[in-house]
């Protein structure tokens, strides 16, 4: 039996992607650029919202 299934979570995996690749213009290395698609992609919800406030206690 075949299964078939949507390409949609792979599509929506390449948007995140496209969109930390725009973020990331102007970075000097590739590191920096993976960090940021990193960033971008998981669902951290520790974060602080601001940059410069501390992050919530867990």
């Amino acid at each position: 039996m075949v299964e078939h299934r949507s390409y949609a979570y792979v599509e929506a995996m390449n948007g995140l992607l496209q969109q930390a690749k725009r973020a990331a213009r102007g970075f000097r290395t590739a590191a920096n650029v993976i960090a940021i698609a990193y960033l971008r992609m998981s669902k951290l919800t520790h974060l602080p919202a601001h940059p410069f406030s501390p992050a919530a206690a867990r």
